[in-house]
């Protein structure tokens, strides 16, 4: 069980960081939109990513209080 409560928090630590990335990306493609050719491309690749790892935060810590 142990083995298990430390690779949840492996999992919450990385998608977090995989969220401050996706709002840095999304971040960046507004800031930069009329600078960057692909910043559309930039901003949906950004929620995609931030859309996975809120999923991924949420499915993992909802596992983490069933413990």
């Amino acid at each position: 069980m142990n083995n298990s409560k430390s690779s949840i928090k492996f999992k919450i630590k990385f998608h977090s960081f995989i969220l401050t990335f996706a709002i840095g990306l999304i971040i960046a493609a507004i800031t930069g939109w009329n600078e960057m050719n692909r910043s559309l491309l930039y901003l949906i690749l950004g929620i995609v990513f931030a859309g996975e790892s809120i999923f991924g935060l949420y499915k993992n810590l909802s596992n983490k209080t069933a413990y």
